[in-house]
């Protein structure tokens, strides 16, 4: 898997027949970590629900001109504060205060097909499928850590680049990145 994950890495950064490069930065207010605070909500004895929405970092090279090959560096975290209810805790302490941090860093190769190529307008979709490391940590009256790391995907179908050498770019799509994706590329 690593021997893979390196193959595809490398071949994000060598130019043989590419045309550009392209660096973006992209924000996903609609990320995982958003959805399942909109799926759980809040629970009783919750204060605050925190999700800083993913933050992604992509760099990309053209193998020809409608398939481009890339890497893709993803960030997220949540964060919710409270105190757990008396009948839920095992402590003697009634409502001990809690505080519960998630953060997920993703490394993933990225391949995006192109089907509509116009010099300021391109239509595309794509499919990554990457490392993923979760780190939960959890203090007060929950008291637990734990990190998750493992396979993790995502599936673009339907994602816009607008401008020449730099302007707008998005994706609709669902995994890792969540499922609306906005933010600002450069070509060089």
């Amino acid at each position: 898997m690593k021997k893979l994950l390196l193959l595809l890495f490398c071949c994000a950064f060598l130019r043989t027949e590419a045309q550009t490069t392209e660096l973006s930065l992209t924000y996903s207010p609609l990320s995982l970590y958003q959805l399942e605070k909109l799926v759980d909500g809040s629970f009783e004895g919750q204060s605050k629900y925190f999700v800083l929405g993913a933050f992604n970092m992509e760099y990309s090279s053209y193998l020809n001109n409608w398939l481009k090959l890339g890497i893709n560096l993803m960030y997220d975290k949540t964060v919710s504060e409270g105190s757990i209810p008396f009948y839920y805790s095992p402590l003697s302490v009634k409502n001990p205060e809690y505080r519960s941090t998630k953060s997920a860093f993703i490394i993933a190769p990225v391949l995006d097909f192109e089907y509509l190529r116009h010099p300021k307008f391109k239509l595309s979709s794509g499919l990554s499928i990457g490392y993923g490391y979760e780190r939960i940590r959890n203090e007060g009256g929950l008291n637990q850590s734990m990190n998750i790391n493992g396979l993790t995907f995502q599936i673009n179908l339907l994602g816009f680049r607008w401008g020449q050498q730099q302007g707008l770019t998005g994706n609709i799509g669902f995994g890792y990145k969540g499922a609306i994706n906005l933010g600002y590329f450069i070509r060089f």
